[in-house]
């Protein structure tokens, strides 16, 4: 059959044709914007970051198709190192030079944004304060409480300073006592939703032990 005549020419021919077209794809230059994520690290124990103006940066990379590709996986976060940082407003450059080394060969940055990160800064301190017990209800009829206590009474907090400076006290989670006839301790967890406040020491999420003291009303005795 005539298909079959010069066959191995053919292939032949067919293999150049896509090795052309594999050739082409790797060497045409395209262009891309990719959004990194900004990664703080080396952050001070006794420093806390209240904010930074931006999340990621934006970059626009050129190159072949291949190298566009390989910087898809080599191009996956900002890091900045906040190492030796001290309180207060800071602003960090964006670096083409840094992120231009992440570049496989044959790819360059076009651009980069913004060109500075502000961060916030603040000094971590650690203050004492009481512990009061939110509680709500009241016992059924012919009982009453006569006393509400917390082990431990006070707790220590640490965190962003002007925060922890307001601090006077640190409440439970809510307790009802409208179904409590007898004294009843409970494991209760702290009420803690302030950013960048935290308790301090290893005992974060260790709820306080409450004791709700009922009693029943004397006058409902002599009645019965």
């Amino acid at each position: 059959m005539r298909i079959f005549d010069n066959l191995l020419y053919k292939l032949t021919a067919l293999l150049v044709a896509l090795s052309l077209w594999l050739v082409a794809q790797g060497f045409s230059s395209v262009k891309e914007s990719l959004d990194l994520p900004i990664v703080i690290e080396d952050l001070p124990k006794k420093l806390v970051l209240l904010g930074q103006s931006v999340g990621e940066v934006n970059v626009t990379i050129e190159g072949s198709r291949a190298a566009v590709r390989a910087a898809r996986k080599s191009l996956l976060r900002y890091p900045i190192s906040l190492d030796g940082a001290k309180s207060g407003q800071r602003s960090v450059p964006i670096s083409k030079d840094r992120i231009e080394a992440l570049l496989p060969r044959g790819a360059s940055i076009l651009a980069r944004a913004p060109s500075a990160v502000v961060l916030q800064i603040e000094p971590v301190i650690s203050k004492r304060v009481r512990v009061r017990v939110d509680w709500v209800g009241e016992p059924p009829p012919g009982y009453r409480v006569t006393g509400v206590s917390v082990e431990p009474k006070e707790l220590k907090l640490e965190g962003a300073r002007k925060t922890v400076l307001r601090l006077r006290e640190i409440v439970t989670e809510r307790v009802d006592v409208s179904q409590l006839r007898v004294t009843t301790v409970q494991e209760v967890p702290l009420s803690l939703d302030l950013a960048y406040v935290w308790r301090a020491g290893e005992d974060r999420g260790k709820p306080v032990r409450v004791v709700v003291h009922v009693e029943r009303i004397p006058e409902m005795d002599e009645k019965s």
